[in-house]
């Protein structure tokens, strides 16, 4: 059974959809409203009616089940292309994706948000950047819960990468809202994960830490600096 959806309004037009454990965003704009993912499923669209009436797109940060449990309820979903296999293979679902590439621009009401690309977590995985509000939307690929590197679609190798991108983008960014954890980190939360994941790639590795119960055997937590991922090595 899945937990409800809340809607928490984060400032004009823009609001966190917390579904304890997942957080989506909406946008609000003048003639739609744009949601950033759709949680575990459950009775979404109710709440968000609550807070608008406005025609709704979905923009996808990646195909993980948690990111698209509700989009089946909607007509427009958007996702990067390097995320459509997996999304099928990985949910048995065949959602109707329309593509979003780097550099995009979705205007919404007073926001714009630029689509960054950033593999690693998975292949198609994007951050939302809003230049003159200065914040980032991040997936779960910068958080400060545990960021999961193991299983299907994950490399680490592209997502050092990414957070090294993401970091030379810093100056951009005053706040980060990921899917996971507290509802902002810090920008020097990506320096953090960098660190711990180039220590990682380069043989340098944390003592691990058990991983829960559920998940496999040989799933370790590896944590620095209040950063962690679960790998399996």
């Amino acid at each position: 059974m899945t937990n409800p959806y809340k809607a928490n309004r984060i400032t004009e037009n823009f609001y966190e959809i917390d579904q304890g454990g997942v957080r989506c965003f909406l946008f609000i704009g003048d003639d739609f409203a744009l949601l950033i993912d759709t949680g575990f499923g459950g009775e979404l669209l109710p709440v968000l009616r609550e807070v608008t009436d406005l025609p709704i797109k979905v923009l996808h940060t990646h195909c993980d089940r948690d990111h698209i449990g509700a989009s089946e309820a909607f007509p427009e979903l958007y996702m990067h292309p390097a995320e459509f296999a997996c999304c099928k293979k990985k949910n048995n679902i065949d959602l109707p994706m329309l593509p979003v590439w780097e550099g995009d621009a979705i205007e919404v009401g007073p926001y714009c948000l630029e689509v960054v690309l950033i593999p690693g977590h998975t292949p198609g995985s994007i951050a939302l950047l809003d230049r003159k509000h200065r914040f980032l939307i991040s997936g779960d690929s910068v958080q400060n819960g545990t960021v999961y590197m193991f299983g299907e679609g994950r490399d680490l190798l592209a997502y050092e990468a990414s957070l090294g991108k993401l970091q030379d983008m810093a100056d951009a960014f005053d706040v980060i809202y990921p899917s996971h954890g507290d509802l902002t980190v810090t920008p020097d939360t990506i320096g953090k994960l960098l660190r711990l994941t180039r220590e990682i790639n380069g043989g340098i590795l944390p003592v691990p830490q058990p991983a829960p119960a559920h998940m496999p055997a040989d799933v370790k937590i590896y944590e620095k600096d209040g950063v962690r991922l679960f790998l399996q090595m």
